[in-house]
């Protein structure tokens, strides 16, 4: 079985667009709840993207391809 390869790009402050790497077709925008403050990637099966809320900031990660938030971590 192969894993599909996404590339994600910011779509603005609180959105990242992830992209069907092969085809190029949009796969999934996912709302990260927070201003991004560093380009989000992607692992494997994962993306991580860091995030600001507030006074806080924080690595989200979501599982790939459904987009679901899997942990944050405060940094």
């Amino acid at each position: 079985m192969t894993t599909k390869k996404f590339i994600p790009t910011v779509g603005n402050n609180n959105t990242v667009k992830l992209f069907n790497a092969a085809t190029g077709q949009l796969h999934r925008i996912i709302n990260v709840e927070g201003t991004i403050i560093s380009q989000p990637i992607c692992l494997e099966n994962e993306m991580y993207v860091t995030v600001k809320q507030g006074n806080f900031s924080m690595i989200k990660y979501y599982s790939l391809p459904n987009g679901s938030l899997k942990k944050t971590q405060p940094l």
